[in-house]
């Protein structure tokens, strides 16, 4: 399998561990009767709430890169560069949901920096392909 799918997959399994880790972390905040209920009550620990908030980012970029990264390779235009690229963006990515996670955050800007000139460079042959 080539590298820009593994990141693909990559992505997935750091989604896994996001929504995972953001339950067990609530689970342990709020208790037993809370992961039971309804969850009605919102009054939630910044961890937690910094957890959401980093899943949600996670899931707009992955949409933004995934598309990109597979019809790069079903084009056939995948190089070493976008390899690179896209191992890149799954490690800023992963960076960026650690940092998030610890409330770091001007490294955490630079890890999403660094994720979305990854996804430029990773589909730059598609923007050649289409427009050169």
């Amino acid at each position: 399998m080539v590298p820009e799918l593994w990141a693909v997959a990559g992505l997935s399994a750091l989604w896994l561990l996001l929504v995972f880790g953001q339950q067990l972390y609530n689970d342990k905040a709020k208790g037993a009767a809370w992961a039971l209920s309804n969850r009605d009550d919102q009054d939630m620990p910044a961890t937690s709430l910094r957890l959401a908030r980093a899943t949600v980012n996670h899931v707009e970029n992955t949409v933004m890169f995934a598309p990109v990264a597979l019809v790069l390779v079903m084009a056939g235009l995948n190089t070493g560069v976008t390899a690179v690229a896209a191992l890149v963006f799954l490690a800023c990515r992963a960076g960026h949901a650690l940092t998030y996670a610890l409330g770091v955050t001007h490294i955490r800007s630079g890890f999403w920096i660094g994720g979305v000139v990854a996804t430029v460079v990773t589909g730059w042959p598609l923007i050649r392909a289409l427009f050169g």
